[in-house]
């Protein structure tokens, strides 16, 4: 069979990195790993055009997507144009909010969901379409039966060990690898070494993914994957990398022996950083450039809110400890839907004497799956189906100030922290290029694209903009469950254990 694996573009509301990183789509090079006598291709509508003439160039069988919550409506949107031209041509999504909220994919132009990690799961279930298998057979998978409803077959525990999946499939978009960077690592590529989070903040559905376990590789396992990379700029994804002191410590004899030189820049708690300084002294040897600090909050009293597990105070001391090795930090803060005016001060003040440079400011969005989403539902200000403004930019909450004054203040606090050449000189090490690059230049312009999403963030609320966030495609007029049901190609995979029988027709038509 023929296989496309597609990510979908970025929603037109998603405000954020998009203009200032673009990296590998490593869930699709993950997936494409465990399919074995098919033939591949993926399509990264981040970087490439043209989607429409690749589909009916390669004319696939089976079509696959991923994505998070703000991606849902673009999947969508993907899948009912591949039904109107190739009704026959399967199509599968997966991924974090798949998994999280599969639901949100029942919808006509979807035939299956799978729910958990795809690396393994989506190989199954290729087979299972090749061999006219029942797909409710395989554990993680779920199929729409009709709009918002679901069949699904047992649940699976969330991936296998991490050391037994395959390395992805980096060949499928080699091609593309000079367009992937983040800020000015370029190009970079993505690793994966840990799936899940040791830690419980309840803004985040990282550990309830896992079902609160983490799934590590080994050292020899990273290792094994370093040597096949070619370029120097590693991004390594965990949530929490630097965490497990022995691994670390084993990573580097490791890295050192085979005598690996890389960049790397990686995420880490400011409690890790603050108590295991000599970790981050090893790091900053073997090539640690930079890291990412969920800083969040500047008060103990907004982190315990937060169920964040560490004191205000270690966020200074951990910036600190990373410039003493040069290190640059890259910090996200969280400003909270009630701030006034004298909050977006103090978190300024904070910023300023800390030296931070490079920030992400998110406000505090709900998110399906995570721990203080039900608390928090019956306030949102958007449809829960507005999916391109769950972006960790919009503020989605109701907030003291009027949105316009929120997002302003927002957008002031960016403005000064990061177009100032001075700041920039003054408080950045291995990261900053000369403002004579046109690496510098790219970032500033895609800076200043990001300042123009905020300035007119507040206008995203309106009824008019809500309804294209909302939108999902064409409608398939001819297009129904029923006529799904009773097609040739849907029948010789479905479930062997559900039977569509007349009445059952009735029912999802």
């Amino acid at each position: 069979m023929k296989i496309l694996l597609v990510r979908p573009p970025v929603p037109k509301h998603t405000i954020g990195l998009k203009h200032i990183m673009i990296c590998e789509p490593l869930e699709l090079e993950y997936v494409a790993a465990s399919i074995n006598g098919h033939e591949l291709m993926i399509f990264d509508h981040l970087v490439e055009k043209g989607f429409k003439k690749r589909f009916k160039d390669f004319n696939p069988d089976v079509v696959v997507s991923s994505c998070y919550k703000t991606g849902t409506n673009e999947v969508i949107k993907i899948f009912r144009y591949v039904k109107t031209i190739a009704p026959k041509c399967i199509t599968i999504v997966g991924g974090v909010h798949a998994t999280l909220v599969p639901e949100d994919f029942a919808d006509i132009s979807v035939d299956i969901i799978g729910i958990g990690d795809g690396t393994m799961l989506l190989s199954e279930i290729i087979n299972a379409i090749a061999q006219n298998q029942s797909l409710l057979d395989i554990p993680g998978v779920a199929i729409p039966i009709r709009k918002g409803e679901l069949i699904k077959s047992p649940k699976r525990p969330y991936m296998p060990k991490a050391d037994t999946l395959p390395l992805p499939r980096r060949d499928l978009v080699k091609h593309l690898k000079h367009k992937y960077y983040y800020l000015m690592h370029k190009p970079v590529v993505t690793m994966k070494t840990t799936w899940g989070c040791w830690y419980k903040c309840n803004f985040c559905f990282t550990w309830k993914i896992t079902d609160g376990l983490p799934y590590s590789r080994s050292p020899e396992s990273i290792v094994k994957e370093l040597l096949t990379i070619e370029e120097s700029e590693i991004y390594i994804v965990d949530d929490i990398f630097l965490i497990n002191n022995s691994r670390l410590e084993k990573l580097a004899k490791l890295i050192k022996a085979h005598n690996i030189k890389k960049n790397y820049l990686c995420y880490a708690r400011a409690d890790f950083i603050v108590e295991n300084e000599d970790v981050i002294k090893l790091w900053a040897e073997l090539g640690l450039k930079a890291v990412f600090i969920g800083l969040d909050a500047i008060t103990d009293e907004e982190l315990k809110d937060m169920n964040k597990q560490s004191p205000a105070h270690y966020n200074k001391l951990a910036i600190e400890i990373l410039r003493k090795y040069k290190v640059d930090t890259y910090g996200s803060l969280i400003p909270g839907a009630d701030y006034v005016k004298k909050d977006w001060n103090k978190l300024w003040k904070f910023i300023k004497e800390s030296k931070l440079y490079y920030v992400n400011i998110s406000p505090a969005t709900p998110l399906p799956g995570a721990a203080d989403y039900k608390n928090l539902k019956p306030y949102l200000t958007v449809p829960e189906d507005a999916h391109d403004l769950f972006d960790l930019s919009h503020q989605l909450l109701p907030t003291k100030l009027t949105k316009k004054q929120y997002y302003r203040e927002l957008l002031k606090l960016y403005g000064k922290t990061i177009l100032n050449m001075k700041r920039a000189n003054e408080n950045t090490f291995r990261t900053l290029p000369s403002i004579w690059t046109i690496n510098y230049w790219n970032i500033i312009l895609g800076a200043i694209k990001i300042g123009l999403q905020f300035y007119n963030g507040h206008n995203h609320h309106s009824e008019k903009e809500l309804m294209i966030s909302r939108y999902k495609g064409i409608e398939l007029k001819d297009y129904s469950f029923n006529s799904k049901f009773n097609h040739p190609s849907f029948q010789n995979f479905v479930t062997k254990e559900v039977s569509f029988t007349e009445d059952m027709a009735n029912a999802v038509g």
